[in-house]
């Protein structure tokens, strides 16, 4: 019989936490707060231990049953088994713990808020799939274990069908997925409403099977392999502009958290009197477009030559200039701008930050700086080391990814003494 542990809380990373009788704290994935569980396995440290295996002896009060039949194997979606309240609630204490914890923030409110919107099932507009031995699905979690999947509910209705008719292709030519190691399946409202996009496993010619089925997945959707070229598939955003983006090229996952996102993005600018920024990791142009629109001045800088290329194309398409849309790396970007004084930077960094923009940023000095993070503990890093000339102004986390530990944060920074 192993050790009795009772879960008290989830911390960043999405793991449930209990403190152990010797003064360390235990870790266990899939495990929420108000569980008792029985810890098998366990792998041992100095001051923490991780539950490698565990079985549940007591419930949370908090628990569900998935809506999903491969929940406990699957690893998209770890917090699925939590009641959408409490999911909620997490989220809120996440990153309120990164940004008193690693961000040396303290004088935060005792709950931080969460705006969601949208349904928790079917708002996915992308799926990314594995492929193994001609199988299709999810990694399961921390491993490398492929889970086939059947469906996936939090997925649009139209990628469940997509995904449906790729096992039934695939199904009449055996070994014709081998090619790839990832595919894509994207919806959107304009343009082509369902695109594929294939990664190859090797530079090599398609075989004759293989051509075929890239054949038959054309005729029903737009279709594209990594390097290749494909229309744009387009999406609504606030101030009546639209974002563009290629099969592959990055969008949000959840379109109308996203629409909440932005809209409270230029609502900010509009309160704090903004009429110029410019703003740094900004692929195919979700903040800049509608900032644009909204009357304000600036520009958009974007290492991935496709995403600065298609918010070119965006802008064009809708009476803009394409000029504000720059091909660069950020902080070199930002160097070069040293002398000039926008009142806003604002930075949506990929999870691991934007640590190596920090020393520009503090040369520019603009009067606001806004996050847009995916990861709260990256988030409070990049924070901490901006703390000595901006204080931080607000914060509030978006639901990006329900049933998931993740959340989107936009924190505003303002400059002291501004």
């Amino acid at each position: 019989m192993g050790d009795e542990w009772r879960v008290e809380q989830l911390v960043p990373g999405g793991d449930g936490m209990a403190r152990l009788a010797d003064g360390r704290v235990g870790f266990a994935t899939g495990a929420f707060p108000g569980d008792r569980i029985c810890v098998g396995r366990h792998t041992e440290h100095a001051s923490w231990v991780r539950a490698e295996e565990w079985t549940l002896l007591e419930p949370s009060a908090d628990r569900v049953s998935p809506p999903c039949p491969v929940a406990d194997a699957c690893g998209g979606c770890e917090w699925m088994p939590l009641g959408r309240p409490a999911q909620v609630i997490a989220k809120s204490s996440l990153v309120r713990q990164a940004l008193r914890r690693t961000g040396g923030l303290h004088d935060l409110p005792e709950e931080l808020p969460v705006r969601t919107a949208g349904p928790d099932l079917g708002y996915r507009n992308r799926l990314r799939l594995h492929v193994q031995r001609g199988k299709v699905g999810l990694f399961a979690r921390r491993s490398h274990d492929l889970v086939e999947i059947p469906g996936c509910v939090v997925s649009d209705p139209a990628i469940d069908v997509a995904l449906g008719r790729l096992r039934e292709l695939a199904a009449r030519t055996p070994g014709a997925l081998a090619r790839w190691s990832e595919l894509e399946l994207r919806v959107a409202p304009l343009g082509a409403p369902v695109s594929v996009w294939l990664l190859p496993r090797e530079e090599r010619a398609p075989s004759a099977a293989e051509r075929e089925l890239l054949e038959a997945f054309g005729r029903e959707w737009l279709v594209v392999e990594a390097g290749g070229s494909a229309a744009d598939q387009r999406w609504p955003l606030p101030g009546g502009v639209e974002l563009h983006a290629p099969p592959g090229g990055f969008v949000q996952v959840n379109w109308a958290v996203n629409l909440e996102l932005v809209s409270a993005l230029v609502e900010g600018a509009r309160e704090r009197g903004i009429a110029s920024f410019v703003e740094l990791y900004a692929g195919a142009g979700n903040f800049t477009l509608p900032l644009l629109r909204a009357g304000l001045t600036g520009v958009a800088i974007e290492h991935a030559g496709a995403s600065i290329r298609a918010a070119r194309r965006a802008a064009r398409a809708q009476g803009m200039s394409d000029d504000a849309f720059v091909a660069g790396d950020a902080p070199r970007e930002l160097e070069r701008r040293a002398k000039q004084k926008p009142d806003l930077v604002l930075l949506d960094p990929p999870r691991t930050g934007a640590r190596e923009a920090v020393k520009p940023l503090l040369a520019l000095g603009p009067r606001f700086i806004a996050f847009c993070a995916c990861d709260p503990v990256t988030l409070a890093r990049d924070v901490k080391m901006l703390a000595a000339a901006y204080a931080l102004d607000s914060v509030t986390a978006f639901d990006m990814f329900p049933h998931t530990h993740h959340v989107e944060t936009l924190l505003w920074l303002r400059r002291r003494g501004a």
